[in-house]
């Protein structure tokens, strides 16, 4: 307003000047009267003209004004709108300054973030960062406003509750008048819903919605890291392709709903069985994959193969029904069975139908090398399968030699296979897969009682005060029926359980020691001895031998083979003995081949050896001559 009065003053003055300066003569001209006349129409003259220009002014002022003050209000009721629309807008709206300080942010901003307007002014959106974005996001979000640019992204913030949520954020740049950044404008929406749908999506796209194993579409891409992987670290990639036997007769007799339920226990049973960093896929209907990783060797595969086999084979429970299934696996390896993720498919399919060839329940490699050795000990398998019914199984028999008297106080039985296809097979060639393939709990029982049965025999003969030792395998062990077995042994030869003793392994003690130790306590209730087999080369703690009813400790011939020539060795055996003493443990030396050690191991302490010093192995009637002979030896020094 302070123009209006200038321009009224300035008009004014202009117009007075003009008026003083030729005023007479305009008035003489237009009224030829006498000078007080002339003086008062000057006079009249003035006032109305001064009047009109005031009042033509002022009008024009007046509405000019109004016309400000309409522009003004309809200024303010936009405001009024925006402010409200911002207000109430479903998207966050927060305004900050330069130091990222927040100035202003709207009502959606409080129910989207749970802090409100007043705890969040002042402060920085680092209040509501999750950490779960990375860093790199944020340092970029920076440099782009930085630079005057909008930035537009998605952001994993934390409510003020601790709740994660998603925000679609489009910030940019506010300048002033003079183009310079003074603020930073930040719309977001919560777009944690629309996240959730598109992982849904994705997982339904990558797993199969029975299952819930990746398909095959998400196989074949982590085929594709394996590969890339195994050759950055030269390693071997091995693809499985697992084709359950006779499923389309079990789902046509039995329904869809039995089918699908079969498929499912199938899939977690394969699942369990093999390692986390493996991928279980279902392929399709009854078909899945197994990509296994990081193996040093393909043979490694074969174990896996077994277990599978060995799993799926167990029956299945479903609906009061017990079912039993099979399965035909394929393998092909990478990098010699194909390059790419297709062609091991192929390659391993083509080795599926090969073991459905054979008649299912078996697995092929693709490769003809490893093939033939899989076939090798698959042809051992099937062979063992039939050996305890063949009668090719047999029993030696191994002294225990008594340090200080020098003579036989028992003997470790020795489980032996001779087949005439094969010929003699080692043991640690069989032994370890009759335990994986559970054929280890028949053979297992039939030593039992044919121990016993031979011990009863030699105590008719007058060989009293004699022990025998056998060897329990973990899963042995673990079998319901390790218990009645041994009872019935013992009833049925008219046995005492002090006459016999149970060697397991340090690795039993490491899984489920609660039943462990119950079972051992039961064994020891029966009156039988047991004793820690191999000790030193697996799971040594003092806490077991704490923990467990042992009697003695075997030290493992490794520590043996080169006690005279190894302070280490010397070390640890002296040192297991005064730990055994200390426990009241008695000590067992294995694999002794020479007098130096018998004598070494006889100053020790040590309470009984065996080795190949006093004989190998013996079969039922050799030991028994054996036996005379040494122990007629031993009495007469």
């Amino acid at each position: 307003m302070t123009g209006f009065p200038l321009k009224i003053a300035a008009i004014y003055a202009v117009f007075s000047l003009l008026w003083i300066t030729g005023s007479d003569q305009v008035v003489a001209m237009l009224f030829p009267e006498s000078e007080t006349t002339l003086q008062t129409y000057k006079g009249w003259f003035f006032v109305i003209f001064t009047s009109a220009m005031l009042y033509l002014l002022l009008r024009q002022e007046y509405r000019r004004h109004q016309r400000a003050e309409e522009t003004l209000d309809k200024q303010q009721a936009a405001l009024d709108r925006l402010d409200q629309a911002v207000s109430q807008s479903p998207v966050t709206v927060l305004v900050a300054d330069l130091e990222g300080r927040i100035e202003y942010v709207n009502d959606a901003f409080e129910s989207m973030s749970g802090y409100s307007r007043e705890e969040a002014l002042g402060k920085t959106p680092a209040i509501f960062q999750s950490g779960k974005t990375p860093q790199s996001v944020y340092e970029e979000l920076w440099s782009t406003l930085r630079s005057g640019q909008l930035w537009e992204g998605e952001l994993l913030n934390q409510r003020k509750d601790g709740q994660s949520y998603w925000v679609h954020a489009r910030i940019s740049p506010v300048r002033n008048k003079a183009g310079e950044i003074s603020h930073f404008l930040a719309i977001e929406e919560d777009i944690t819903l629309r996240k959730a749908q598109e992982n849904q999506i994705i997982h339904q796209a990558n797993y199969d919605s029975l299952t819930e194993l990746p398909n095959r579409f998400l196989a074949m891409d982590r085929m594709s890291q394996s590969i890339n992987t195994a050759i950055r670290n030269e390693q071997t990639v091995v693809l499985m392709f697992i084709d359950l036997d006779d499923f389309k007769r079990i789902n046509d007799t039995l329904g869809h709903d039995v089918g699908d339920q079969l498929i499912t226990l199938a899939a977690s049973r394969v699942r369990d069985t093999v390692r986390q960093t493996d991928t279980v896929a279902r392929y399709g209907g009854d078909e899945f994959l197994v990509i296994l990783t990081d193996l040093d060797e393909p043979d490694d595969a074969t174990r896996v193969a077994e277990k599978v086999l060995n799993t799926l084979a167990s029956p299945f429970h479903i609906e009061g029904r017990e079912l039993s299934l099979t399965a035909s696996i394929g393998m092909s390896v990478f990098p010699e069975d194909g390059q790419d993720p297709y062609e091991l498919l192929r390659n391993a399919d083509a080795a599926m139908f090969g073991a459905k060839d054979e008649g299912g329940g078996t697995y092929e490699f693709y490769s003809a090398a490893i093939n033939e050795a899989a076939m090798e000990r698959m042809e051992v398998e099937q062979k063992l399968r039939h050996a305890l019914a063949n009668q090719e199984l047999s029993l030696n028999y191994h002294p225990l030699v008594d340090v200080r008297s020098g003579k036989i106080g028992g003997a470790e039985v020795l489980l032996r296979w001779n087949n005439p296809e094969l010929g003699r097979v080692p043991p640690d060639r069989f032994i370890p897969l009759a335990e994986a393939t559970g054929l280890i709990i028949p053979i297992g029982e039939w030593v039992i009682h044919t121990a016993c049965a031979q011990l009863r025999a030699w105590q008719d003969q007058g060989l009293d005060e004699f022990r025998l030792s056998i060897n329990v395998s973990p899963r042995q062990f673990r079998d319901i029926g390790l218990l009645p077995a041994i009872e019935r042994a013992l009833a049925e030869n008219g046995l005492s359980g002090s006459q016999l003793e149970l060697e397991v392994t340090e690795g039993l003690l490491v899984r489920n020691q609660a039943e462990t130790r119950k079972i051992l306590t039961k064994l020891r209730a029966l009156g039988i001895q047991i004793a820690l087999d191999d000790f030193g080369t697996g799971y040594s703690s003092l806490s077991y031998l704490k923990s467990f009813p042992f009697d003695s400790l075997k030290i493992d011939r490794s520590f043996i083979n080169d006690l005279l020539e190894q302070p280490q060795d010397q070390a640890l055996v002296n040192a297991t003995v005064t730990m055994a003493m200390g426990l009241g443990l008695k000590t067992v030396g294995e694999g002794v081949e020479t007098e130096g050690q018998l004598a070494y191991l006889r100053d020790q302490g040590v309470h009984a050896v065996q080795g190949f010093f006093f004989t190998p192995p013996l079969p039922a009637d050799e030991f028994e001559r054996f036996f005379n002979e040494y122990q007629t030896r031993a009495a007469n020094g």
